[in-house]
Protein backbone atom coordinates (compact mmCIF):
# COMPACT_ATOMS: atom_id res chain seq x y z
CA UNK A 1 0.00 0.00 0.00
CA UNK A 2 1.41 3.39 -0.97
CA UNK A 3 2.23 5.85 1.78
CA UNK A 4 1.48 9.52 1.15
CA UNK A 5 1.03 10.81 4.69
CA UNK A 6 2.75 13.46 6.73
CA UNK A 7 4.07 12.73 10.22
CA UNK A 8 2.57 14.03 13.45
CA UNK A 9 3.16 17.74 14.07
CA UNK A 10 2.12 20.09 16.94
CA UNK A 11 1.28 22.70 14.29
CA UNK A 12 -0.87 22.84 11.15
CA UNK A 13 0.78 21.13 8.18
CA UNK A 14 0.16 22.36 4.64
CA UNK A 15 0.41 19.86 1.79
CA UNK A 16 -0.43 21.41 -1.55
CA UNK A 17 -3.70 23.27 -1.07
CA UNK A 18 -4.68 21.31 2.05
CA UNK A 19 -3.95 22.34 5.64
CA UNK A 20 -4.02 19.40 8.05
CA UNK A 21 -4.43 19.57 11.82
CA UNK A 22 -2.46 16.56 13.13
CA UNK A 23 -2.39 17.89 16.71
CA UNK A 24 -6.17 17.65 17.27
CA UNK A 25 -7.26 14.79 19.47
CA UNK A 26 -9.53 12.55 17.42
CA UNK A 27 -12.55 10.52 18.38
CA UNK A 28 -14.00 7.10 17.63
CA UNK A 29 -17.54 6.76 16.32
CA UNK A 30 -19.10 3.30 16.43
CA UNK A 31 -22.08 3.12 14.06
CA UNK A 32 -22.43 -0.66 14.20
CA UNK A 33 -25.90 -1.82 15.36
CA UNK A 34 -25.77 -3.94 18.49
CA UNK A 35 -27.51 -6.84 16.74
CA UNK A 36 -24.78 -7.03 14.07
CA UNK A 37 -22.70 -9.54 15.97
CA UNK A 38 -20.29 -10.30 13.14
CA UNK A 39 -19.28 -6.68 12.54
CA UNK A 40 -19.05 -6.06 16.30
CA UNK A 41 -16.84 -9.13 16.63
CA UNK A 42 -14.32 -7.92 14.04
CA UNK A 43 -14.34 -4.34 15.29
CA UNK A 44 -13.64 -5.59 18.82
CA UNK A 45 -10.37 -7.05 17.51
CA UNK A 46 -9.38 -3.78 15.82
CA UNK A 47 -10.54 -1.41 18.56
CA UNK A 48 -7.58 -1.87 21.00
CA UNK A 49 -5.07 -0.74 18.36
CA UNK A 50 -3.68 2.73 19.22
CA UNK A 51 -4.37 3.91 15.65
CA UNK A 52 -8.04 2.99 16.15
CA UNK A 53 -8.59 3.59 19.86
CA UNK A 54 -6.65 6.84 20.34
CA UNK A 55 -6.61 8.70 17.01
CA UNK A 56 -4.65 11.93 16.78
CA UNK A 57 -5.28 14.30 13.89
CA UNK A 58 -8.08 12.21 12.45
CA UNK A 59 -11.42 10.64 13.26
CA UNK A 60 -12.25 6.93 13.23
CA UNK A 61 -15.67 5.75 12.17
CA UNK A 62 -16.83 2.12 12.19
CA UNK A 63 -19.99 1.52 10.17
CA UNK A 64 -22.28 -1.41 9.42
CA UNK A 65 -25.70 -1.45 7.78
CA UNK A 66 -26.89 -4.06 10.29
CA UNK A 67 -27.13 -6.95 7.81
CA UNK A 68 -24.12 -8.84 9.22
CA UNK A 69 -22.64 -8.70 5.72
CA UNK A 70 -20.24 -5.78 5.97
CA UNK A 71 -18.05 -3.53 8.14
CA UNK A 72 -16.39 -0.29 7.08
CA UNK A 73 -13.54 1.31 9.02
CA UNK A 74 -12.84 4.90 7.97
CA UNK A 75 -9.92 7.12 8.98
CA UNK A 76 -10.83 10.76 8.26
CA UNK A 77 -8.18 13.47 8.76
CA UNK A 78 -8.95 16.90 10.20
CA UNK A 79 -8.35 19.84 7.87
CA UNK A 80 -8.68 23.58 8.11
CA UNK A 81 -11.08 25.12 5.58
CA UNK A 82 -12.02 28.80 5.70
CA UNK A 83 -11.10 28.94 9.37
CA UNK A 84 -13.23 25.90 10.26
CA UNK A 85 -12.08 22.43 11.32
CA UNK A 86 -13.56 19.79 9.03
CA UNK A 87 -13.02 16.09 8.47
CA UNK A 88 -12.36 14.68 5.01
CA UNK A 89 -12.45 11.13 3.60
CA UNK A 90 -9.11 9.41 4.06
CA UNK A 91 -8.09 5.76 4.17
CA UNK A 92 -10.52 2.91 4.81
CA UNK A 93 -10.75 -0.86 5.12
CA UNK A 94 -13.93 -2.66 4.12
CA UNK A 95 -14.86 -6.16 5.28
CA UNK A 96 -17.55 -8.21 3.53
CA UNK A 97 -18.83 -11.33 5.26
CA UNK A 98 -20.08 -14.51 3.58
CA UNK A 99 -20.53 -12.68 0.28
CA UNK A 100 -18.64 -14.24 -2.64
CA UNK A 101 -20.01 -11.62 -5.05
CA UNK A 102 -18.04 -8.93 -3.19
CA UNK A 103 -14.86 -10.34 -4.76
CA UNK A 104 -16.14 -9.13 -8.13
CA UNK A 105 -16.48 -5.52 -9.20
CA UNK A 106 -19.48 -6.02 -11.48
CA UNK A 107 -21.23 -8.73 -13.55
CA UNK A 108 -20.25 -9.21 -17.17
CA UNK A 109 -23.55 -7.65 -18.25
CA UNK A 110 -26.53 -6.26 -16.41
CA UNK A 111 -29.66 -8.37 -16.52
CA UNK A 112 -28.06 -11.81 -16.91
CA UNK A 113 -27.52 -12.60 -13.24
CA UNK A 114 -24.31 -13.40 -11.42
CA UNK A 115 -22.05 -14.20 -14.37
CA UNK A 116 -18.57 -12.70 -14.16
CA UNK A 117 -15.16 -12.87 -15.74
CA UNK A 118 -12.75 -14.87 -13.59
CA UNK A 119 -10.81 -12.70 -11.10
CA UNK A 120 -7.06 -12.80 -11.58
CA UNK A 121 -4.99 -13.95 -8.62
CA UNK A 122 -2.24 -11.36 -8.21
CA UNK A 123 -0.61 -12.38 -4.93
CA UNK A 124 -1.11 -13.56 -1.37
CA UNK A 125 -1.77 -11.90 1.97
CA UNK A 126 -0.67 -14.08 4.87
CA UNK A 127 -1.46 -17.21 2.87
CA UNK A 128 -4.77 -16.06 1.42
CA UNK A 129 -5.27 -15.03 -2.22
CA UNK A 130 -5.36 -11.46 -3.47
CA UNK A 131 -7.66 -11.06 -6.46
CA UNK A 132 -7.99 -8.31 -9.06
CA UNK A 133 -11.25 -7.88 -10.95
CA UNK A 134 -11.95 -4.98 -13.28
CA UNK A 135 -9.39 -2.80 -11.52
CA UNK A 136 -10.57 -3.63 -7.98
CA UNK A 137 -8.34 -5.58 -5.58
CA UNK A 138 -9.64 -7.81 -2.80
CA UNK A 139 -8.30 -10.43 -0.39
CA UNK A 140 -10.43 -13.51 0.25
CA UNK A 141 -10.04 -15.14 3.69
CA UNK A 142 -11.64 -18.55 3.27
CA UNK A 143 -10.78 -21.99 4.65
CA UNK A 144 -13.56 -24.14 3.18
CA UNK A 145 -13.13 -27.06 0.79
CA UNK A 146 -15.67 -25.94 -1.80
CA UNK A 147 -14.34 -23.62 -4.55
CA UNK A 148 -15.60 -20.05 -4.36
CA UNK A 149 -16.22 -19.91 -8.11
CA UNK A 150 -17.84 -22.34 -10.54
CA UNK A 151 -17.44 -22.35 -14.33
CA UNK A 152 -20.32 -21.03 -16.43
CA UNK A 153 -21.02 -23.20 -19.45
CA UNK A 154 -21.56 -21.79 -22.93
CA UNK A 155 -25.15 -23.01 -22.82
CA UNK A 156 -25.82 -21.37 -19.44
CA UNK A 157 -24.36 -18.07 -20.63
CA UNK A 158 -26.27 -18.02 -23.91
CA UNK A 159 -29.53 -19.00 -22.21
CA UNK A 160 -29.04 -16.14 -19.72
CA UNK A 161 -28.56 -13.71 -22.62
CA UNK A 162 -31.63 -15.08 -24.43
CA UNK A 163 -33.78 -14.86 -21.31
CA UNK A 164 -32.70 -11.28 -20.69
CA UNK A 165 -33.35 -10.16 -24.28
CA UNK A 166 -36.74 -11.89 -24.41
CA UNK A 167 -37.77 -10.20 -21.18
CA UNK A 168 -36.51 -6.85 -22.45
CA UNK A 169 -38.34 -7.29 -25.76
CA UNK A 170 -41.50 -8.19 -23.89
CA UNK A 171 -41.27 -5.02 -21.82
CA UNK A 172 -40.33 -2.80 -24.77
CA UNK A 173 -42.80 -4.34 -27.19
CA UNK A 174 -40.32 -4.87 -30.01
CA UNK A 175 -37.01 -6.62 -30.69
CA UNK A 176 -33.77 -4.71 -30.66
CA UNK A 177 -32.65 -3.66 -34.14
CA UNK A 178 -29.25 -4.22 -35.68
CA UNK A 179 -28.63 -0.50 -35.25
CA UNK A 180 -28.89 -1.03 -31.51
CA UNK A 181 -26.53 -3.99 -31.81
CA UNK A 182 -23.98 -1.75 -33.53
CA UNK A 183 -24.40 0.77 -30.74
CA UNK A 184 -23.45 -1.96 -28.27
CA UNK A 185 -20.29 -2.64 -30.28
CA UNK A 186 -19.50 1.08 -30.31
CA UNK A 187 -19.96 1.13 -26.55
CA UNK A 188 -17.52 -1.79 -26.21
CA UNK A 189 -15.03 0.13 -28.38
CA UNK A 190 -15.28 3.21 -26.17
CA UNK A 191 -14.66 1.11 -23.04
CA UNK A 192 -11.61 -0.53 -24.65
CA UNK A 193 -10.32 2.90 -25.70
CA UNK A 194 -10.06 3.89 -22.03
CA UNK A 195 -7.63 1.08 -21.21
CA UNK A 196 -5.79 0.07 -24.41
CA UNK A 197 -5.67 2.54 -27.31
CA UNK A 198 -3.70 0.21 -29.59
CA UNK A 199 -6.18 -2.64 -29.14
CA UNK A 200 -9.03 -0.17 -29.52
CA UNK A 201 -7.67 0.96 -32.90
CA UNK A 202 -7.57 -2.66 -34.12
CA UNK A 203 -11.07 -3.11 -32.76
CA UNK A 204 -12.24 -0.02 -34.69
CA UNK A 205 -10.83 -1.31 -37.96
CA UNK A 206 -12.52 -4.67 -37.51
CA UNK A 207 -15.70 -2.92 -36.45
CA UNK A 208 -15.78 -0.91 -39.70
CA UNK A 209 -15.31 -4.07 -41.74
CA UNK A 210 -18.06 -5.83 -39.81
CA UNK A 211 -20.43 -2.87 -40.26
CA UNK A 212 -19.89 -3.00 -44.05
CA UNK A 213 -20.60 -6.73 -44.09
CA UNK A 214 -23.86 -6.14 -42.25
CA UNK A 215 -24.96 -3.57 -44.80
CA UNK A 216 -24.04 -5.81 -47.74
CA UNK A 217 -25.79 -8.82 -46.28
CA UNK A 218 -28.79 -6.76 -45.12
CA UNK A 219 -28.69 -8.56 -41.79
CA UNK A 220 -31.64 -7.66 -39.59
CA UNK A 221 -31.53 -10.33 -36.89
CA UNK A 222 -32.27 -9.09 -33.39
CA UNK A 223 -30.05 -10.08 -30.48
CA UNK A 224 -32.38 -12.84 -29.33
CA UNK A 225 -32.22 -14.55 -32.72
CA UNK A 226 -28.44 -14.12 -32.85
CA UNK A 227 -27.99 -15.77 -29.44
CA UNK A 228 -30.35 -18.60 -30.37
CA UNK A 229 -28.40 -19.25 -33.58
CA UNK A 230 -25.15 -19.38 -31.63
CA UNK A 231 -26.66 -21.88 -29.22
CA UNK A 232 -28.11 -24.00 -32.06
CA UNK A 233 -24.68 -24.23 -33.73
CA UNK A 234 -23.10 -25.72 -30.60
CA UNK A 235 -22.83 -29.49 -30.22
CA UNK A 236 -23.99 -31.10 -26.95
CA UNK A 237 -20.35 -31.34 -25.83
CA UNK A 238 -19.63 -27.71 -26.73
CA UNK A 239 -22.66 -26.54 -24.78
CA UNK A 240 -21.23 -28.03 -21.58
CA UNK A 241 -17.79 -26.45 -22.00
CA UNK A 242 -16.85 -23.42 -19.95
CA UNK A 243 -17.66 -20.13 -21.64
CA UNK A 244 -14.73 -17.87 -22.62
CA UNK A 245 -15.45 -14.25 -23.44
CA UNK A 246 -13.56 -11.68 -25.52
CA UNK A 247 -14.75 -8.36 -26.94
CA UNK A 248 -12.90 -8.93 -30.21
CA UNK A 249 -15.06 -11.98 -30.91
CA UNK A 250 -18.02 -9.68 -31.59
CA UNK A 251 -16.55 -8.12 -34.71
CA UNK A 252 -14.28 -10.93 -35.86
CA UNK A 253 -16.88 -13.70 -35.67
CA UNK A 254 -20.09 -11.69 -35.69
CA UNK A 255 -21.38 -13.29 -32.50
CA UNK A 256 -22.74 -10.69 -30.12
CA UNK A 257 -22.27 -12.94 -27.10
CA UNK A 258 -18.51 -12.48 -27.23
CA UNK A 259 -17.90 -16.24 -26.97
CA UNK A 260 -14.72 -17.59 -28.54
CA UNK A 261 -13.85 -21.01 -29.95
CA UNK A 262 -11.55 -23.53 -28.26
CA UNK A 263 -8.44 -22.35 -30.08
CA UNK A 264 -8.93 -18.74 -28.94
CA UNK A 265 -9.32 -19.19 -25.19
CA UNK A 266 -5.77 -18.02 -24.37
CA UNK A 267 -6.72 -14.45 -25.26
CA UNK A 268 -10.16 -14.64 -23.67
CA UNK A 269 -11.57 -14.53 -20.16
CA UNK A 270 -13.25 -17.56 -18.58
CA UNK A 271 -16.72 -16.92 -17.18
CA UNK A 272 -17.62 -17.99 -13.64
CA UNK A 273 -20.34 -17.62 -11.03
CA UNK A 274 -20.30 -17.67 -7.21
CA UNK A 275 -20.54 -21.14 -5.69
CA UNK A 276 -23.46 -20.90 -3.27
CA UNK A 277 -22.47 -24.23 -1.69
CA UNK A 278 -19.28 -22.66 -0.37
CA UNK A 279 -21.28 -20.50 2.04
CA UNK A 280 -23.94 -22.27 4.08
CA UNK A 281 -27.31 -20.50 4.11
CA UNK A 282 -27.58 -21.48 7.77
CA UNK A 283 -24.35 -19.71 8.71
CA UNK A 284 -26.28 -17.29 10.97
CA UNK A 285 -23.61 -15.47 12.98
CA UNK A 286 -20.77 -17.70 11.77
CA UNK A 287 -18.14 -16.36 9.39
CA UNK A 288 -17.30 -18.60 6.43
CA UNK A 289 -15.67 -15.95 4.25
CA UNK A 290 -14.19 -12.48 4.75
CA UNK A 291 -13.45 -10.36 1.71
CA UNK A 292 -11.22 -7.38 2.48
CA UNK A 293 -10.59 -4.26 0.40
CA UNK A 294 -8.20 -1.43 1.18
CA UNK A 295 -8.43 2.12 -0.10
CA UNK A 296 -5.65 4.65 0.48
CA UNK A 297 -6.59 8.25 1.04
CA UNK A 298 -4.00 10.86 1.88
CA UNK A 299 -2.35 12.50 4.87
CA UNK A 300 -1.69 11.02 8.28
CA UNK A 301 -4.40 8.39 7.88
CA UNK A 302 -2.43 6.45 5.24
CA UNK A 303 0.41 5.91 7.71
CA UNK A 304 -2.01 4.70 10.39
CA UNK A 305 -3.81 2.39 7.99
CA UNK A 306 -0.48 0.94 6.92
CA UNK A 307 0.25 0.10 10.55
CA UNK A 308 -2.93 -1.99 10.67
CA UNK A 309 -2.12 -3.78 7.43
CA UNK A 310 1.33 -4.70 8.75
CA UNK A 311 0.05 -6.00 12.10
CA UNK A 312 0.13 -9.75 11.59
CA UNK A 313 -1.06 -10.47 15.13
CA UNK A 314 -4.32 -8.64 14.50
CA UNK A 315 -4.85 -10.30 11.13
CA UNK A 316 -4.22 -13.76 12.58
CA UNK A 317 -6.97 -13.10 15.14
CA UNK A 318 -9.32 -11.95 12.39
CA UNK A 319 -8.50 -14.97 10.24
CA UNK A 320 -9.20 -17.29 13.16
CA UNK A 321 -12.81 -16.10 13.14
CA UNK A 322 -13.36 -17.75 9.75
CA UNK A 323 -14.76 -21.23 10.30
Amino acid sequence: MAIFGQQYSPKPVTVGEDTFLPYIKGKVINRIPENDLIAQKIFAILRPLPSVNTPQGYEVEAYSDGTSHMLELHFMPYLLEEGETVRKPGSNINFYFNDIASIFRQPLQSGIGEIYTLPAKTGDFMGFPIYEHEGRETTAIYTGNEPLFLPVSQEEYLNALIKYEEQKNKENGSPISMDDNLKEIEKAYQELLKTDKAAAEEFRKDMESFRKDLVQNNTTDDLTSSYKKELAHLSPAERKKQAYYAIHSMEKKGNFSGLVSDNETEKAQPLVKPNDKAISKNANDKIRLIVVTWKPGYALTDDKMHEILQNQTIWKRIMQKVE
